[in-house]
């Protein structure tokens, strides 16, 4: 029988491993392809990437917490493992910009969104 993801836990580079609340989120970024035609019909196709992988979570902040550190977490690897084996890497990863990180003072919570060049299942 098969075990459903249900939990992770994220292991970010120089960060250690984050205080995530529940439900992180990982995209596996995104390719559009298109057909190119010739006189007899279809050659082949093109490939465009159309958006990057990322790992979307909520941290628990508190006094620990280095926002600065977060903020200028660049390239470096960003390792989401599922409760039921799965691990994923995040290469070269990035926090994206000054919206990528929010800070909830009313529930405690730090969003963040790592991006990436390329997502690895391991």
């Amino acid at each position: 029988m098969a075990i459903i993801t249900s939990s992770s836990t994220i292991d970010a580079g120089s960060l250690g491993r984050l205080p995530t609340k529940e439900g992180a989120k990982l995209g596996f970024g995104g390719k559009k392809r298109e057909a190119v035609m010739g006189d007899e019909g279809v050659l082949g196709y093109t490939e465009h990437i159309t958006s990057a992988p990322y790992i979307k979570c909520t941290l628990a902040d508190s006094t620990e917490t280095d926002k600065q550190a977060l903020l200028n977490f660049a390239g470096q690897t960003v390792v989401l493992m599922t409760n039921n084996g799965q691990k994923y890497s995040l290469e070269n990863a990035f926090v994206g910009n000054a919206d990528a990180l929010e800070l909830n003072t009313k529930d405690g919570t730090l969003e963040v969104e790592f991006f990436g060049t390329k997502l690895n299942q391991l």
